[in-house]
């Protein structure tokens, strides 16, 4: 089975039109700031949410130095 040729470059859609995130959904119950063990040192510190699992001296400890 061929493809019908034609003259028109294949074009990615518009921005525009792709939906945007939906921003309103509400955290999943466990994503939520409090306090949380540290993954590295297991101390206990005020996390901001999954994101955050290591407490702040290891974080500065892993980031590399300059």
């Amino acid at each position: 089975m061929t493809m019908p040729k034609t003259n028109v470059a294949f074009r990615r859609p518009s921005r525009e039109r792709d939906e945007a995130p939906d921003i309103s959904r509400p955290r999943p119950t466990g994503d939520a700031p409090g306090a949380r063990a540290c993954m590295s040192c297991g101390a206990v510190f005020e996390s901001e949410g999954w994101h955050n699992r290591l407490c702040h001296h290891c974080r500065k400890r892993s980031m590399p130095s300059a």
